[in-house]
């Protein structure tokens, strides 16, 4: 299991919160943070690796 720390952005590009994701991967981390979050900019990180920047959407 990974720890992923999932950085919520605001319209600006800035950290609005952030939330800890435990997971077996990637994809998996991803979908969960699609479904946690609502409709957000996020950026998803693993320590120092950065996994994706994305935007949730309710159908995504």
């Amino acid at each position: 299991m990974t720890d992923y720390r999932v950085y919520i952005l605001n319209d600006k590009g800035h950290i609005q919160s952030d939330t800890l994701i435990v997971s077996d991967n990637d994809a998996q981390a991803i979908e969960t943070a699609k479904r946690l979050v609502g409709v957000r900019h996020v950026e998803m990180w693993d320590g120092e690796r950065l996994v994706g920047r994305f935007k949730t959407t309710p159908d995504s």
